[in-house]
Parts: structure tokens; sequence; C-alpha cells
């Protein structure tokens, strides 16, 4: 092996633009879901027995006319005010990315954005939604089943549809004979038995006989189904439950499951999307790849606000959601662009904004606001009825009973049962639509309409604001059910701390987070300058000041506790919206460089993850050596090593103690890693060894690894030898320099560095 320069040895072996935003966030079902409309009459063809090859040229084309007329248009605004474009006009490719999770994600969505915000810019392929069931050239393969995740409003929806019109059109996907979407929104509604036939004969077609059967093929029917987190019966996948005849009548939920299955028509395309607290659903053994639909990364946010308003006013609404880390990422969210956009080209404009939002709350306290200036300008066209039963301030409790019941039961759509025991008048659904028509819509389907919020986010600020107004105007803590509980809760002397305390544990307990940005919420609306904001929407909202310095104490104990490294982030969110300096302190510490010499406490290396989890600078790189050189700080901060792309350790009196640790970070499914510098380290043969596995776990996506100076001998070249020779490495550059390795470790090394599935390019 020839010697060069630095005993370096060389080894020779998307443009991604998004839809113009309000197409995404209020995108409405009523024609895309729009199953049952006239098509031009066609009489079933007769077929003679023996039958002949079945030609369905025909019958393709008049689903094709039908899906083109219910998909060329989309919805831009809402379905008060909105107004419908061509979605050709204003479609670009989403950006699309290979996800291997393919399970439940057991954080709330914010939370996903918020602490693996660095995905969002990380260099990953992105893959086009049309070229998803294509049969691949190199392989020959072709995906049968495919689940597409991405968090609320981040266009899911619009790529099945972009995706639905292309194949209409002719333009994409011409091997499929037969498309057929099947929303699991409308499919909550059908209750009696079907056949498959039957069902698409009712949905698709203007005769119930018009298809008899379906075509034979890999490949030739393709079944959409959009919106797995808002399905409302159950998905049974017991290899018992098995369902064979398309001609037989059962429920649907057995219909879906065993397509899903491959029992009931095998050779069937299935594409299902989901928000990734539901992707769990379906055991991933049915799944033959996973894609995740990303938000906006930070060139993308910028061209939104560029595009939707002047240059001036983008420049100061970047300048001002800059000032604030949280507001900044939760912009990668394309609605939460919709709403600073909405909350904030206003206030900008006025000489004196010192009263522009900075947490997440008083955005959205701003946001109520202006839909009810919205609603004021609207009054004249709604006549009051007696009793005031249509003002703001009614129709926002019963809507927030609303939100504060269906979050707790986890529910994203509702029915009229839903709304009626929540007080608010089925009959008049549609004004509540209309004075807020950003907030609540209604979509009207046969036989039974459906209701939702346009946005989770939406739902858990009302529900927290329901919460915090009954606390204020009755007393009573909505979380308690038994009438002892509601008792004593009446007569303690901190009644707001204790409804803080329940909160803060409902949170805690949620399998997935659904409770975490409205406890956010809750705590924000107890300060009283969000009061202020509050008492322009309930004129009798009183204004007493009360302390939350209980509340804050007892989040830093609860912090010292917590294990979830989430859960945590969200408690010192939580911190940020009760305006504690308890983070902004360990900031002063970092910045000054004292907090090296202290001893820190579990909650202050909790808040020290945080706030480097925050950091643009810790995403690109992360130098151990700034802050503590130990086991022990790679250990407490191995969260902000696993969402860094390059983690440069060497120096920091590491021993194979760590390694382990090192190993579950590359092993990790969110592990961002793509350089691990260990060198000047003694980890010894030891180390090597746990670490191996997680350079062969195929999670991990290092390319970089440096071992110089690590006390390492011919053993660790056996060991990094298997590694190289594993089909999951991805290493291309091994830096092994000032190690005993001898001539046999060289030897052992030699024999991974021949095999085929070897990537490296650079050894030292």
């Amino acid at each position: 092996m020839a010697e060069a320069e630095d005993d370096v040895c060389e080894l020779s072996g998307a443009d991604h633009p998004w839809p113009q935003i309000e197409s995404m966030f209020s995108l409405q079902d009523d024609k895309k879901n729009s199953f049952i409309m006239r098509c031009r009459p066609c009489a079933p063809k007769q077929i003679d027995s023996p039958a002949p090859p079945h030609d369905y040229t025909e019958i393709s084309l008049r689903l094709k006319d039908k899906l083109k007329l219910d998909y060329d248009r989309i919805l831009v605004g809402n379905s008060e005010t909105g107004h419908r474009e061509y979605l050709n006009d204003i479609y670009t490719d989403l950006y699309v990315v290979e996800n291997e999770t393919g399970g439940r994600v057991n954080d709330h969505e914010v939370i996903q954005i918020e602490s693996n915000h660095m995905r969002l810019t990380a260099k990953e392929t992105p893959i086009k939604c049309n070229d998803m069931f294509k049969v691949q050239c190199d392989t020959g393969r072709q995906n049968r089943k495919v689940l597409t995740v991405g968090i609320a409003g981040v266009g899911k929806t619009v790529s099945v549809n972009k995706f639905i019109l292309d194949w209409a059109e002719g333009t994409e996907n011409q091997d499929i004979v037969f498309i057929f979407p099947l929303p699991f929104r409308r499919l909550n509604l059908i209750k009696e038995d079907h056949s498959l036939i039957e069902l698409l004969n009712k949905y698709f077609f203007s005769s119930p006989e018009e298809l008899s059967s379906l075509p034979k093929g890999d490949g030739k029917v393709m079944f959409i189904f959009d919106g797995l987190d808002e399905c409302r019966f159950p998905l049974s996948f017991k290899e018992d439950d098995s369902f064979t005849d398309v001609n037989q009548k059962t429920t649907v939920s057995v219909i879906i499951t065993n397509l899903i299955k491959t029992h009931l028509f095998p050779s069937a395309l299935i594409w299902i999307t989901s928000r990734p607290a539901a992707a769990g659903l379906i055991p991933r053994d049915y799944i033959d790849q996973v894609t995740e639909v990303q938000g906006f990364n930070n060139e993308q946010k910028e061209l939104y606000f560029n595009n939707n308003s002047s240059p001036e006013v983008a420049g100061n609404i970047i300048h001002h959601i800059r000032k604030s880390r949280s507001l900044y990422i939760m912009c990668h969210i394309p609605i939460f662009c919709w709403i600073s956009l909405t909350v904030l080209q206003p206030l900008l404009a006025r000489e004196s904004n010192d009263k522009t939002p900075t947490t997440l709350t008083e955005m959205y306290t701003n946001f109520l606001l202006t839909q009810q200036q919205q609603m004021e300008r609207k009054f004249c066209d709604f006549p009051e009825p007696k009793g005031n039963t249509r003002s703001f301030e009614q129709i926002i409790l019963k809507l927030g009973k609303l939100a504060f019941q269906q979050l707790q039961k986890g529910n994203l759509i509702f029915y009229k049962e839903d709304l009626e025991e929540c007080g608010l008048d089925v009959s008049e659904a549609s004004v509540y639509c209309g004075l807020c028509t950003q907030m609540f819509q209604e979509e009207k389907v046969p036989k039974r309409n459906v209701y939702s919020f346009v946005h989770l986010s939406i739902q858990e600020f009302l529900a927290a604001l329901y919460v915090f107004l009954v606390h204020k105007d009755r007393k009573a803590n909505p979380f308690l059910e038994s009438w002892k509980k509601k008792l004593s809760w009446t007569v303690s002397k901190k009644p707001l701390f204790k409804l803080h305390k329940t909160a803060v544990k409902k949170a805690l307990q949620s399998h997935n987070g659904h409770l975490d940005l409205f406890l956010r919420f809750l705590l924000g609306l107890s300060l009283e300058s969000n009061q202020i904001y509050l008492k322009e929407i309930v004129p009798r909202l009183e204004l007493k000041t009360e302390s939350v310095k209980d509340t804050a104490d007892y989040i830093k104990k609860t912090i010292e506790r917590e294990e979830s490294v989430e859960r945590t982030i969200n408690l010192f969110h939580c911190l940020s919206e009760l305006n504690d300096d308890f983070v902004e302190e360990i900031q002063r510490n970092l910045s000054s460089g004292s907090l090296s010499a202290q001893n820190l406490s579990s909650a202050q290396w909790s808040a020290l993850v945080f706030v480097l989890q925050m950091s643009e600078e810790t995403q690109e790189k992360f130098e151990l050596q700034k802050y503590r050189r130990s086991d022990e700080a790679l250990i407490r901060l191995l969260p902000v090593i696993k969402n860094t792309r390059r983690a440069l350790l060497q120096f920091c009196n590491l021993t194979a103690q760590c390694c382990e640790s090192l190993s579950s970070a590359l092993q990790s499914l969110n592990s961002f890693l793509r350089e691990l510098d260990l060198s000047n380290n003694e980890l010894r043969d030891s180390g090597v060894k746990p670490l191996s596995d997680g350079l062969k776990s195929p999670n991990c996506m290092l390319e970089i690894l440096r071992f110089s100076t690590c006390n390492l001998t011919a053993h660790s070249c056996e060991i990094l030898s298997s590694v190289l020779q594993s089909s999951n490495s991805v290493l291309r550059e091994l830096d092994l320099s000032n190690n005993d390795l001898q001539d046999s470790g060289v030897k052992l090394l030699s024999d991974g560095l021949k095999s085929l599935n070897c990537q490296v390019k650079i050894l030292r």
C-alpha cells in the first residue's frame, strides 16, 4: 500500500420547491373526496362465456375523466372565502425522503420538529411521489405498498392529489389501469357491509354493475388510503382474519386490512398516508417502503414570506422570528408560516411594535384576535339571535370545549353528536365556519357532515384556552372527574398551581405527547401579559395576577426526575412560556465560559442539552471539549451528538466506558451523524468493540471515523474489518494513525478493504 503525503492512501474501488402554502393548510376535501358524481351513462358490458380477456380501456378512461374533474383544482383559502385554483398551476414537487422508521413516533409533532430540525437541512436524496411505484431499473423490483408520513399540514394530501391528477391526465404511471382514492375520512362514514366490487361501483361509477371484475397482473390496480390518522374504525392484522373474495360482502375494516395484507387482490398497489403518531397502526411487515414529507427548510421559509408579502414586510418578519429560536423552528411547519404572516404583517407595520409576539402562546393569542376582528367585520351578514349566542366569546368557549374533549380522546375529526355534546348547534355549523374561517371547517359529504380544526395546533390552543377560562370563570378544573377531587381542588389555596400540576402530569403520562403543546399554551395563558390580549375577546375576564413561581419550581423538579429527553425539551419550552430565566442562566454561563467550572445538577445538564439542541451552530458541528472533557459529559450530551453532523470528541479524556452510549447513538433512527472524531482518547480495543455494533447498524449513516492515537492494537483491526465487510457500512474515510496495529493488524484490515461492500476511499 503506497504511502502518500500525510499518510493518506487513496483507495479506488434537486431542487425541491413547494406548492403555494395556502393550498396545503386550507385544503378542503369537498371535491377530492366527492365519490358520488355523475359520469356520462354507460351500460355494463356483457361478456359471453367463456370470456375472452377483458378490455378495461373504456372503463379506465371513464374513471380518469371523473378523477380529472375531482382533482384538477384545489381550494386556496377556506370554504367560505377561498377560491379554486388549477393544481397544475400552483404545484411543484414536494420534498419527500425515504424514512425507515415505519412505526409509531411517540412524540408530539411540534417536538419532533424542534428536537430533530436538523433533518430538514440534512442532505438526503429526495424521492418524487410519481416514482414511488415505478419498477426500479437497477433491481427490477417494484414497491407494492408505500406508507407516507408527515406532520399535519405539511402537504401529504396535496401530493396524493397531484399523483392522481397526473395519472388521470395520462402523463404518469400509465401502466396502472385503475386508481381508486379511498380517504379514511370518507371510509369512516360507511356503516353497511359491501363487497370490494360493490364499494368501487358505488363511489366511482354510475352503474352498480359497471365494474364487474378487476384486471389481473402486478400493479394494474392501485388503492390510495389518505389520512390513516383520521381512521375511526379498528384495523385488525391478525393472521387468522383473512378474506379473499372481491365479490363477498364484509365490513370496510376487513376490506382495508386484507388489501394491505395482500389476501384480497394481492397484485394491487397500496399507498397510505398518515401523521407519524398513527403510522404504527399498520405493522411494518406489510409495508415495502416508508417515505416522509418534510417541512420547510430555512430557504423555503424565507421564500414563502417573500412570495406572500412585500420584500420589506418579509424581511421584517424573518428578522423578528429569528430572534425567537422556538418561533423560527416552528416555521418548518407550513401552516405556522401562514399564522406568523397573518399576525405579524399588521403588527410590524405599526410605529410602536413593542408588543409583537415572541412566544407560541402570544402568537396564537394574537391570531385569535385577528379572527375576532374578521368576525366583527362580517357581523352584519349574520343577524344576531336572542341571547347573543353567536358572540365570538360564546363560539370560542364552545369550540374550546369541543377541542379539549376531542384532544383528550385523540380525535382530529368530529361529527354531529360531538358538536351537540358541546352545545354547538349543528344547524348553525356553517355560521361557525363562516365566522371562524381560519380555525374551524365543515366538509359537506353525503349522509354525514364532517368537522375539524384547520390544524392540530389550533385545536390545542383552543383546548388550553377553554381550560384556562373555566378555571378563571368557574374556579373549576376540567381534568378532574370525581366530585371528591373537584371539592378538594375548590378549597385549595393555590388553585392555579394545582391546575398546572395536573396538566403537567397528564402531559407526561401521554404515550405520544399529544398534550405537550396544549400544556405550553395553558401555562402561557396564565401570564398577565397574555391575559391583557384575552380581555379583548373576553371583556369580563378578571385580570388578577397569580404567581406562577410554584409552577416553575415544580417543572424544574420534574426535569430532575424525567428520563425522556423529548419530554424534558417540552418542559423547558414550558419554562420559556412562563418567562422563567432558568435556561437563560445556562446560556449566560455558557457564554462566559464559567459553565465548565461548575458542578451541574441533573436539571442543569438537561438545560444545557436544550440550549445546545436549539443552537444552529451545533446542528453542523459539536465540539465536546468546549463544555466538559469526560465520559459523563459525553453521556449527558448524547442527544446533542445524535443531532449534529460532525461530532468532534478528540482530547476529551474519553474511555471505553462511553462507547456503549456512542454505539446506541449510531443505531438510533434519528441520528444524523456523518463524522465522528475520537482521536487522542484512551479507548483501547475494548472501546472499539461496542462501537462496531453501531457501525454495522442499518440506521448508521457515519461516513468519516477517526481513531488516531487511541491505543489500539491488531485486535481493533479485526473488529473494524468485519465492519467494512458489512453491507450496512457507509464509511468512506477511516483514520487509524498513531496506533500499535503492527503487520498482523494491517493484514486483518486488508480483508475488509477487499470486500465488495467496503466503501472506504481514504485510509490513514
